[in-house]
């Protein structure tokens, strides 16, 4: 099943590694270390790291639902 999540996207699986997210923003990977910073979670993280588990859960209930998802942020 395909699905966007906050615009970003088409996603069809959860991505195997960070810097093959399509919410990674990836400017210049020589420079930067292997460096991708993840748009969802505002986060910087490493290229090839395995996703954190609240992303895989994330992308799991995603694409049980598909179509367009938009993620906000809990206040509390």
């Amino acid at each position: 099943m395909k699905v966007t999540i906050n615009g970003k996207g088409p996603f069809y699986e959860t991505p195997p590694y960070c810097g093959a997210c399509k919410c990674g923003i990836n400017s210049d990977l020589r420079k930067s270390g292997g460096k991708t910073y993840c748009s969802l979670f505002d986060k910087q993280k490493n290229y090839y790291d395995s996703p954190p588990k609240r992303c895989a859960e994330m992308f799991e209930k995603a694409l049980g639902i598909g179509g367009d998802v938009v993620l906000v942020k809990k206040e509390q």
